[in-house]
């Protein structure tokens, strides 16, 4: 053993076995991954700290970022606070057990949609057959259909129309769209009034 109290390790036959695996290849691909690991871990330590350095500016940021839309909301007239009690109050509504029987005693009457629908269809089309059998001329009825669809549509694009009072409707009748309505609307009341037994 030599004089050297870091040599005495060494002269042992536990240090040699030591000094002879260090010296192995294997031992030394394995330190190498241990040190590529070392370094790796000390890149995400760092990256972490970096981060927790920049953690309170960040939370500042989110915050202010937070109390400026609550502002703006609030400019706008809209209360969070309220619409977070509602949303909380449709939630607890929604989820109770028996708005989710509800729920899904709706979502199976879904699933019968097309056969009622299908069943709705052969009904009216049955009907019509009946109403086409008993004189009635069918594709006059569509075009009436067509027409009352296109009157709607035409008259909710008018500017609303205001009469008062008898001579304000005498004059609003002077118009001839509104007498040829009125005159149909008399012949059907007629025609109408003497099938009814």
């Amino acid at each position: 053993m030599g004089t050297n109290g870091s040599s005495i390790w060494t002269d042992s036959p536990a240090g040699k076995q030591i000094q002879q695996r260090l010296s192995e290849e294997e031992t030394l691909h394995s330190i190498h991954r241990l040190l590529d690991r070392i370094d790796t871990l000390e890149k995400a330590v760092e990256k972490l700290t970096i981060l927790m350095s920049q953690g309170p500016g960040l939370l500042s940021m989110a915050a202010d970022t937070i109390d400026e839309s609550y502002r703006q909301a609030a400019q706008n007239g809209i209360d969070l606070e309220q619409r977070m009690g509602v949303a909380l109050q449709m939630a607890e509504k929604l989820t109770a057990p028996e708005m989710l029987e509800k729920l899904d005693g709706l979502l199976n009457l879904a699933n019968l949609g097309p056969g009622l629908i299908a069943m709705l269809i052969d009904s009216v089309d049955e009907e019509m057959r009946k109403a086409h059998s008993s004189g009635m001329d069918v594709n006059q009825l569509k075009e009436y259909g067509k027409l009352i669809g296109i009157a709607l549509s035409s008259a909710k694009a008018m500017p609303e129309s205001k009469v008062s009072g008898i001579f304000g409707l005498l004059r609003a009748l002077k118009d001839p769209d509104r007498q040829r309505a009125m005159g149909f609307f008399m012949n059907f009341t007629k025609a109408f009034g003497s099938n009814i037994k």
